[in-house]
């Protein structure tokens, strides 16, 4: 009798199992859709179609049209710096899926991104180019002059955050993710925040031991 029960127990255990293993391919499987549809997004300039896809907790704290103009001024260059992002979609990774008391789901979208700046109003001589390289460095951003006032930008590991709550209807979003920008810390909890900081680090751990 007690085999029985063991057995009918080890059964629905792993069934269980079986539905969550199915169900975190599912949601992985729809991060990579979001993640893939997003990079698309910044590659073609598709502000609005960019928009649509972050979470809506964004617009609380910035309007949708005041984001738009804010992507405009910076990829299309009405603002001081002007960034031109390559056509070519970078390669990402998707981490695995986490739970947060089973009302928030979120994973980590981590991929290497490049970009060209140029500065309208700004030269930089030899020390001030080896100070914005510094500054960037410390960002975990690389940076090659190709003159006094554009440069390279090779933002290695770059990471946005997928989320899935009742806030988004049950549908997976995107936030960018930015240890430094007040905005993720008005809207992302703290254990996720913890869990987001870890993660980078790792990211950036990994990085630097390919390069020994």
């Amino acid at each position: 009798m007690k085999y029985f029960k063991l057995l009918f127990l080890t059964l629905v255990f792993c069934f269980s199992c079986q539905g969550f293993a199915q169900s975190n391919t599912s949601d992985v499987t729809e991060i990579k859709t979001i993640a893939n549809a997003m990079l698309n997004d910044v590659a073609t300039k598709n502000y609005d179609a960019l928009i649509d896809k972050m979470h809506p907790k964004v617009f609380s704290i910035v309007p949708k049209e005041s984001l738009k103009e804010i992507f405009k001024s910076t990829f299309e260059g009405n603002g001081a710096v002007s960034i031109d992002m390559p056509e070519e979609k970078p390669d990402f990774k998707v981490s695995e899926v986490f739970n947060i008391q089973d009302t928030l789901k979120y994973a980590f979208i981590s991929y290497d991104m490049k970009m060209k700046m140029s500065f309208k109003d700004q030269e930089f001589d030899e020390a001030s180019q080896d100070m914005m390289k510094n500054i960037m460095k410390s960002k975990g951003m690389e940076v090659n002059f190709i003159s006094n006032n554009t440069l390279d930008v090779f933002a290695n590991n770059s990471m946005t955050i997928a989320l899935k709550d009742k806030e988004s209807n049950n549908e997976w979003t995107v936030l960018n993710y930015d240890a430094d920008s007040p905005l993720v810390y008005q809207i992302l909890p703290s254990e996720l925040l913890e869990k987001a900081k870890e993660y980078k680090q790792n990211l950036m751990l990994e990085s630097t031991k390919k390069s020994e």
